[in-house]
């Protein structure tokens, strides 16, 4: 792999690790009260659990489909 296919690499992983950062933060924000839509109870035991695992397998999803694409 040349240095500039590092360097792209490099900036498609900080910016995905960037995009789950702003993801984690919106979603840890609390939901603006709505008069239009009542307030929905989420039931936890069918909300799906994401685990360290689960990002781990993604980004390694997301490195083989990029190196692929670029081969």
């Amino acid at each position: 792999m040349n240095s500039q296919q590092r360097e792209l690499r490099y900036a498609a992983s900080q910016a995905f690790i960037e995009s789950l950062n702003q993801l984690s933060d919106r979603l840890s924000q609390p939901e603006p009260a709505s008069a239009e839509a009542p307030h929905r109870e989420v039931d936890k035991a069918r909300s799906p659990q994401i685990t360290v695992q689960d990002l781990e397998d993604a980004v390694a999803d997301i490195e083989q489909f990029t190196q692929e694409r670029g081969a």
